[in-house]
């Protein structure tokens, strides 16, 4: 079958067109929230092109169907270490960075995302294990 090489419970989750909808629904809300992460990120680097939204959209856009295809495949350290590299290089090159600057940016931005997570639970009062699900 198809199925065998991905998780089962992932795969039938599609199994229904809402599950479709309420899967594309909040991977359009994370790929919103990681645009922004990236952008703010970005605009510590005066160097950087392409720092309008729509083209950081794009670059988070390719990068979540990268992460996605090799999570899909892979796992382990091995996907994580694709993945990096992969979304280094496609952030030196889409945005002029260079590969360290590339690298600050996904620490920067990963910083600006704990940060953010840690003042939302002090605010609402929320627990952070929901806030990073």
């Amino acid at each position: 079958m198809i199925f065998d090489i991905f998780n089962v419970d992932w795969a039938q989750t599609f199994s229904t067109l809402e599950g479709i909808m309420w899967y594309l629904i909040f991977y359009l809300i994370f790929l919103i929230i990681m645009a922004l992460f990236l952008k703010l990120a970005l605009s510590f680097f005066s160097k950087a092109k392409h720092k309008e939204f729509g083209q950081i959209v794009i670059t988070a856009f390719i990068l979540t169907i990268i992460y996605a295809l090799t999570f899909l495949f892979l796992g382990g350290w091995l996907a994580w270490i694709i993945v990096l590299v992969t979304a280094w290089l496609i952030i030196s090159g889409r945005h002029h960075t260079g590969f360290l600057g590339a690298i600050v940016v996904t620490v920067i931005a990963f910083i600006l995302f704990i940060i953010v997570s840690i003042l939302l639970v002090v605010l609402f009062g929320i627990t952070l294990y929901i806030i990073l699900i």
